[in-house]
């Protein structure tokens, strides 16, 4: 009903704005007075009329522009929590780490990396907070710092056939627990299509 209202003003008010030409002022003026509107002069009116409905409808349409609110405060907890959440996760990372780092033989080794490795697939993820290659630096040390057992190998300028390692169990133990900790480190870009790095 409205728009039927907005119509009909915008017509009468397009009708009194009609301009007659020069050539045909007094005759329009006669057949305003006397008769019904000219064919040619109602649909110009009627398209006037319409432009003008339209351009008053779609300013109409911008006179409350919808606003975004930002909740800085929900945001701002959201990452507190997510940086807390990590933190935890970090230190205990850290702390299976300690009993690796402590092992003095192949045996305790062996155990602490295997129990590493089911901390690390549980989690689904090494914590942000860990520097991966520095991580990784720390358990080579460890299996480095067994005791060694002296085995015969293809000789190189450096050996002399004589190499050295801390027992299969350890190695095997080593090789596994990297594997996971590369499968769950790998670093995730892009938002519609997935690409992997490895972090080392």
């Amino acid at each position: 009903m409205q728009l039927i209202r907005s119509f009909a003003l915008v017509l009468g008010t397009a009708s009194a704005l009609q301009l007659p030409s020069a050539g045909v002022a007094s005759r329009s003026a006669a057949a305003s007075s006397t008769g019904p509107i000219a064919r040619r002069q109602a649909l110009a009116t009627i398209g006037s009329a319409m432009a003008a409905l339209a351009t008053a409808t779609g300013a109409s349409a911008y006179d409350a522009i919808p606003e975004v609110q930002t909740d800085f405060a929900a945001s701002e907890r959201l990452r507190k929590e997510r940086a807390d959440l990590d933190a935890k996760r970090t230190k205990k990372l850290l702390e299976k780490l300690a009993p690796l780092e402590a092992s003095t033989n192949e045996a305790d080794f062996i155990a602490a990396a295997d129990e590493l490795a089911l901390y690390v697939i549980g989690e689904g993820s090494v914590p942000e907070g860990i520097k991966v290659k520095e991580f990784v630096k720390r358990i080579t040390g460890a299996l480095e710092a067994l005791p060694q057992k002296k085995y015969g190998c293809e000789a190189t300028r450096t050996n002399n056939g004589i190499c050295y390692t801390p027992g299969k169990g350890a190695t095997a133990a080593y090789d596994s627990l990297i594997k996971q900790l590369r499968k769950y480190s790998m670093i995730q870009l892009g938002d519609y299509r997935k690409v992997e790095f490895k972090a080392f």
